[in-house]
């Protein structure tokens, strides 16, 4: 972790242990009296409980259980931080013993939180007067018509198969209304899917703010949120009355998950999840209670974080950290990684939430350090889909696709569906990402049925490098962006785009990757058995992905063509030339298609519609 990270963590943290402590005591400056030295679990129980948890899984105070505050500190620093404070924090030398704080130091290092397996599940619940009262599903996902989710259901199929947008009415679609959302940055404005919900269209943008449309107009209702920049994707999710997106912190970054009403834009909720260093990207997500979110963790030895708030009150109930080894495989200062991109596939019967994860990183090595020596190990759970308890959560299974990837590879897209196996039907998941690899995992067990290669593939296989070396997929190649699951059938869009790799102590951040260098393809797979059954090639990149309308599906591409394919064969039937690049993914509504268009100048979202 970097020093500006890390020392962002000891305030926190140490504010956490000894001032959440001081908003507890009722005493004065003047030393306790001890007629006993208690107990650590005593003394925590007593000065610390209330404001960061029996188990220390955070409150008004951050989280500093299931060994967070160990991870970060060594003992002596903890003693040093409880003693004599920093910052906001008071000293507690004086209100404490020696004894007392050296024991409740003890005890959150090595006793609290330490029943939850797997680095994850610390939770939080009514007990701590933390959780509201909502639960089910939003009222928002239950209305025929709309898409109030960013992969349009829970299970993430991007499919409107009853849509009145089919291969015989798509040449009636005409242009209803431009919105212009103004803003951006290297990757334009909108890397995003907008929410259609009700009388209202919803669009998260990479300034993080958030913008309300009138649906029959494409009139602004409002806009809402800050100019912070964030990587991407991004966006809005909605439920119970409200609108879940991103905003920055004190220091810029966008690390706030936030809630805003969405009739108004007031701001319900905020709470900073940068706990463990990066910021928000994923587009969240609302089920039973609860906001998905997520952070990043790229680079400065951040450790990407998955989190569920309380989508009334916004306390994390519970926190699952992707790599499963506090200490950064030992080296915290330089390794970080796993993190997560998309929204997960939510199996709301096993209640299990499936999400993808990202690549460790230094990529291929560093300084030092050729190949990724800086992280010994298969580096769980990057490159891998976790499923996750809903209610705890608690790590179910993971399945890693790539150990110890040294190329960037992240497998960040799930969905969920049902096949056939051998005359059985299988719950499965379907898993893919730039590794350009597409997997059918039980959703059950993480059991591997069948896996398939996509697009182009050129020494993606090594484990190591010694000199220059061309590698397909690139950094910005594979699965890229959401998958379509309808009918049997999974679509993928797929990027031929390579990274060339200087050696094997090169620190790439991913953009010596060649675009341009060859058309992407569009990938429909039977989900029974994994066998292709048709590619065809889309014009030059294609950040578009997949999503199925009637029987057709619309991808576009970032020269800026929208493209809707016949979904038995894959033959173009309609295109529409967009005024800039697309890197985002449209949304069906009914007769509406929703298109953003975030490389315009300025970025737009487009509406079309069938004709009355």
């Amino acid at each position: 972790m970097g020093s500006r990270s890390r020392w962002a963590l000891v305030g926190m943290v140490a504010v956490g242990i000894a001032a959440g402590a001081a908003a507890c005591w009722s005493g004065t400056d003047e030393k306790q009296p001890a007629a006993s030295e208690p107990s650590g679990a005593s003394v925590y129980e007593s000065n610390c409980a209330t404001c960061h948890a029996a188990d220390g899984s955070g409150g008004q105070g951050p989280a500093i259980g299931d060994g967070k505050a160990a991870a970060t500190f060594t003992e002596a620093e903890m003693i040093e931080l409880v003693s004599n404070g920093k910052n906001a924090m008071p000293a507690w030398k004086g209100r404490l013993t020696d004894l007392e704080i050296a024991r409740v130091v003890g005890h959150v290092r090595d006793d609290l939180g330490r029943d939850a397996p797997n680095g994850g599940g610390t939770t939080t619940t009514g007990a701590e007067g933390r959780r509201g009262t909502l639960s089910g599903v939003p009222p928002e996902l239950e209305v025929d018509g709309d898409w109030a989710i960013a992969n349009g259901d829970y299970a993430s199929t991007r499919a409107a198969t009853d849509s009145p947008i089919t291969s015989e009415t798509v040449d009636d679609l005409e242009l209803a209304w431009t919105y212009e959302a103004e803003g951006g940055g290297t990757f334009g404005n909108l890397t995003t899917t907008p929410l259609v919900v009700g009388d209202h269209v919803y669009l998260g943008a990479l300034t993080t703010e958030v913008h309300a449309i009138d649906r029959e107009t494409g009139e602004g209702e409002f806009v809402v949120g800050g100019e912070v920049g964030i990587f991407g994707p991004t966006g809005v999710g909605v439920g119970w009355g409200q609108l879940y997106g991103t905003k920055a912190d004190d220091a810029g970054d966008g690390s706030v998950v936030v809630a805003y009403d969405a009739e108004t834009g007031e701001e319900v909720w905020a709470t900073d999840v940068g706990e463990h260093g990066g910021i928000v990207n994923m587009q969240p997500s609302a089920y039973d209670g609860l906001v998905f979110a997520s952070t990043s963790g790229y680079g400065n030895g951040t450790i990407a974080t998955i989190y569920a708030l309380d989508a009334e009150t916004g306390s994390i109930v519970w926190d699952f950290p992707v790599i499963d080894d506090p200490d950064l495989w030992g080296d915290p200062e330089l390794n970080s990684g796993g993190g997560v991109w998309y929204p997960p596939a939510i199996d709301t019967e096993r209640r299990i939430a499936y999400f993808g994860t990202g690549n460790p990183y230094p990529f291929p090595g560093a300084e030092g350090f050729p190949n990724g020596s800086s992280r010994p190990g298969d580096n769980r759970w990057t490159d891998s889909t976790v499923a996750l308890d809903i209610d705890t959560g608690k790590l179910a299974w993971g399945h890693q696709a790539i150990a110890h990837d040294i190329f960037d590879r992240d497998n960040m897209l799930a969905a969920r569906t049902s096949i056939g196996v051998d005359g059985t039907e299988r719950d499965v998941v379907i898993s893919s990402g730039k590794l350009g690899v597409v997997y059918a995992l039980d959703a059950e067990t993480g059991e591997e049925i069948w896996s398939t290669p996509v697009g182009t593939h050129q020494n993606d296989e090594l484990t190591e490098i010694d000199g220059p070396t061309l590698v397909y997929p690139g950094s910005l190649g594979g699965v890229q962006t959401p998958l379509a699951v309808a009918d049997g059938t999974i679509y993928a869009c797929v990027m031929n785009a390579p990274t060339e790799y200087e050696g094997p102590e090169e620190t790439s951040y991913g953009f010596t990757v060649q675009l341009g260098k060859a058309d992407s393809q569009m990938a429909a797979i039977d989900a029974d058995t994994g066998e292709i059954r048709w590619e065809v090639d889309l014009p030059g990149d294609s950040f578009g992905g997949s999503t199925v309308a009637g029987d057709l599906v619309f991808t576009s591409s970032f020269g800026g063509e929208i493209l809707a394919l016949d979904a038995e064969t894959g033959e173009t039937v309609w295109s529409y030339d967009a005024p800039g690049g697309i890197n985002g993914w449209p949304a069906v509504a009914g007769d509406e298609l929703y298109v953003p268009v975030g490389m315009a100048d300025p970025p737009v979202l487009l509406k079309f519609e069938l004709p009355a």
